[in-house]
């Protein structure tokens, strides 16, 4: 059982972390996180894909475990796994969930 789940999306009304990107699908990942070295992330049927670095280049991927000082792409944007973990704690300390 996940410590917390963050969904990560287009769309404001539908995630908890919102990427301002139009290549980014409205619903795009899903975050299932245990702890900062144990991160399950899942593409939820995206329209770009999603992609982590593996050291070399860019891999797509659907489901995968990573930590947070990991880097993604979704859309044309990219990430920091531990960016979007500090983006749902600064929203759910504000009251906005």
């Amino acid at each position: 059982m996940p410590e917390f789940t963050v969904s990560v999306g287009r769309c404001g009304q539908t995630n908890d972390v919102v990427v301002a990107d139009a290549s980014v699908s409205r619903q795009h990942l899903l975050l299932a996180i245990d702890s900062v070295d144990s991160i399950r992330l899942q593409d939820r049927q995206s329209a770009y894909g999603s992609f982590y670095w593996d050291g070399q280049q860019w891999q797509p991927f659907q489901q995968i475990t990573l930590s947070a000082n990991d880097y993604i792409v979704i859309g044309k944007t990219k990430l920091r796994l531990m960016e979007l973990i500090i983006a749902f704690q600064i929203k759910t300390r504000n009251g906005q969930l």
